[in-house]
C-alpha cells in the first residue's frame, strides 16, 4: 500500500482507511460523510431547526452575526441508544460542511476526549481547544475523503488543485492542505511545470 511522504500523514492514513472500510469503499470511490455518520453513531441535526426553538435573537446571533465562529460539533453525552447528536452550521457551503462532518466523524472514531468548558477573561463560558486532537481529526478526515493511493495517482498525473477540488467535491483550500500535509508539494509543483 502506498503511504504519504510525511510522517504525520502516514499515521493518519490507516485511520482514514478504517473509516472508509465501514462503507466498503475502494480507494477510488468517493466517500459521502453523510452516509458514514450513522456508521460511527452520529445523528445529524440541522442548526436551523435547533435555533428556531431558541428564539429569533439567538438564531440571528448563531446563524448570522457569529456564523463564522463555529462549523459544527458533537453533543458530549450519548443518547439512550448510544448515538450522539452532531450539529452542522447550515450557513456554510456544502463543501465546508462535508469536511466539518468528516472531522467530527474522525473525533468519534479516534475516541477523542471531548473538550471542556472554561471561563474567558470576560466571564463568558467557552470550549477549550486541544490542538493535537483537532489536527489529528482534521488530518484523518481529509485522508478519508481523499485516500492517498488515488490522490497520489492524480497528483502524479498532473491534475490541478482546481480539478481535484471538482473531482472530490471539496474546497481548493482543503486540496491544498492535503497536498502540503502529505509532503507532496514538490511532486505537485514538478508535475504542474511538466
Amino acid at each position: 500500500m502506498l503511504s504519504p511522504f510525511s510522517a504525520r500523514a502516514k499515521e493518519w492514513e490507516p485511520h482514514a482507511q478504517a473509516l472508509r472500510k465501514l462503507l466498503n469503499l475502494s480507494p477510488i470511490q468517493p466517500l459521502d460523510p453523510y452516509k458514514l455518520a450513522p456508521a460511527v453513531g452520529l445523528r445529524l441535526v440541522e442548526a436551523d431547526s435547533i435555533c428556531k426553538q431558541l428564539g429569533s435573537d439567538v438564531a440571528k446571533r448563531i446563524l448570522v452575526r457569529d456564523k463564522d465562529a463555529w462549523s459544527g460539533g458533537v453533543f458530549v453525552r450519548p443518547l439512550p441508544d448510544g448515538t450522539r447528536i452532531c450539529i452542522l452550521n447550515s450557513t456554510h457551503g456544502s463543501r465546508r460542511c462535508k469536511m466539518t462532518l468528516m472531522e467530527e466523524i474522525a473525533h468519534v472514531h479516534l475516541r477523542h476526549v471531548p473538550t471542556g468548558l472554561v471561563r474567558s477573561a470576560d466571564g463568558l463560558r467557552m470550549r477549550d481547544y486541544n490542538k493535537a486532537q483537532e489536527e489529528e481529526a482534521f488530518g484523518v478526515g481529509a485522508a478519508a475523503l481523499m485516500p492517498w493511493e488515488a490522490f497520489f495517482r492524480a497528483l502524479n498525473a498532473g491534475r490541478t488543485i482546481r480539478q481535484l477540488a471538482e473531482t472530490y467535491e471539496l474546497s481548493e483550500q482543503l486540496i491544498t492542505y492535503r497536498v502540503k500535509i502529505t509532503g507532496a508539494y514538490k511532486l505537485y509543483s514538478a508535475r504542474q511545470r511538466a
